[in-house]
């Protein structure tokens, strides 16, 4: 296929290198002194068990000279998204299919504001990863799935893109019966990680293992799920406990949220798509959201970066 990447950041830059090494023709949207060391170099990725190095594939800032895209994977932060949407537009063909793997409950709505409505398809990836110099993705471990899924009105053949994108990147995952479902239920967790996250300077587990931190966490935990359920997304059962067993079980991995690493590096947040959203849906349902309000007046102040 040929594959177009918003964003070569962690999960960009991870599935990127993935998908060349696989065989497929990449193209990536980048920029900075990322993008040169990239283009001089290729894009590497760091893995524990090894390192994998590509330069079987094109970068640039603009794609306007990219051509049409079989896929792209939109991977730029949320406040980013209607910049990003944008530059879908010259890589976009009758076929093309987006694959967004954002944070956040929004962005198939964003995308679709730029793009047209049924031309984008939601991913969850349970996989930590992060640029850790121009050029280098650090990929820190997580579950290695990918879960997906779009609103109604995709055609049925664009899903046989995103399940090549799964096998061949040596990951798990399957399509998801319910796009709102699949956003929610990853959400539970993400929100929680990248609120108290950014607040502590501390991953999911070393947070679970603090016993001051640990009920703050699985309250962040019940305050998303309890927003959803308002909504009128339907969880499944039980599945605070279930996630709070998956931090206990994946001890030892470093599940740093990329808003906490954000946070400790001064550069901008997502605050406003992840706490600000559970703030203001908290509101507008009346349920009370004390942990992730208190997170979001706590980090607005550093959404542009460190003062």
């Amino acid at each position: 296929m040929k594959i177009g990447i918003i964003g070569a950041g962690g999960m960009g830059g991870f599935l990127g290198v993935k998908l060349a090494e696989a065989g497929h023709e990449v193209f990536f949207v980048a920029r900075g002194k990322h993008l040169e060391a990239m283009k001089e170099k290729g894009l590497t990725l760091r893995e524990e068990e090894r390192d994998t190095t590509v330069t079987s594939f094109i970068a640039a800032e603009d794609p306007s000279s990219f051509g049409e895209m079989d896929l792209i994977v939109f991977s730029v932060k949320l406040y980013d998204t209607m910049e990003g949407a944008r530059l879908c537009l010259p890589m976009m063909g009758p076929d093309t299919i987006i694959l967004t793997l954002q944070n956040g409950v929004e962005s198939v709505d964003m995308i679709s504001e730029v793009v047209g409505h049924n031309k984008t398809i939601a991913g969850s990836i349970y996989v930590s990863a992060n640029i850790e110099g121009p050029g280098v993705i650090r990929h820190n471990g997580g579950a290695g799935m990918m879960m997906y899924a779009g609103p109604d009105g995709i055609d049925e053949k664009q899903y046989e893109k995103i399940a090549a994108v799964v096998q061949d990147s040596a990951m798990a995952g399957d399509r998801h019966p319910d796009m709102m479902v699949m956003l929610w239920e990853k959400f539970v967790l993400l929100a929680a990680n990248a609120g108290l996250g950014a607040m502590t300077g501390m991953e999911a587990g070393a947070m679970c293992q603090d016993p001051d931190i640990r009920p703050l966490f699985e309250m962040a935990l019940k305050e998303v799920e309890a927003v959803a359920n308002a909504a009128g997304v339907s969880l499944q059962q039980g599945l605070v406990p279930m996630m709070m067993a998956r931090i206990d079980a994946l001890k030892g991995q470093n599940l740093l949220a990329s808003q906490a690493y954000a946070k400790l590096h001064g550069n901008k947040l997502e605050v406003e798509w992840i706490q600000g959203t559970i703030h203001r849906l908290g509101q507008k349902y009346g349920v009370p959201t004390p942990v992730h309000s208190l997170c979001y007046v706590c980090l607005k102040p550093f959404a542009n970066g460190a003062q």
